[in-house]
């Protein structure tokens, strides 16, 4: 994995796809859509939110099917843990709280919840990048 600059205390990370694991189902079409938008811009810059032990996907499943079908072989990504105080972990169905050792389960199983079970989302503002896609291959 390798870093890149930023201000933040969450850095972007270059995380081999192959260590990424899903928690979550996909809608396949919206991955297809979000791909050719990505290619077309030829860089990426949404970083995926990532637990950073297990290296389960927490947030955006669809841009790691899109990294997949673009041929990348690492992938922006911020490294996070459940115990982090500006982590919000809710379903997105209601805003109760998920418990991560159910997410975690998931991606370790390979028995995926459903599309958009949970909701990731940090109290404070996260770096994004601007990487050619070229320099993901």
């Amino acid at each position: 994995m390798s870093f890149e600059k930023t201000l933040s205390n969450y850095p972007v990370v270059k995380v081999p796809i192959s260590r990424l694991r899903p928690s979550e189902e996909i809608n396949a079409q919206r991955a297809e859509t979000l791909a050719k938008i990505i290619a077309e811009d030829n860089r990426w810059t949404t970083p995926i939110f990532v637990e950073h032990r297990h290296c389960i996907i927490m947030d955006d499943h669809h841009r790691h099917s899109c990294a997949k079908s673009l041929g990348l072989s690492v992938v922006p990504c911020i490294l996070l843990s459940y115990d982090d105080p500006n982590l919000q972990v809710t379903y997105w169905a209601s805003s109760e709280p998920v418990v991560a050792d159910r997410i975690i389960e998931a991606g370790l199983s390979g028995n995926l919840m459903s599309f958009k079970t949970t909701r990731h989302r940090l109290n404070i503002t996260v770096p994004g990048c601007a990487i050619s896609l070229d320099e993901l291959r």
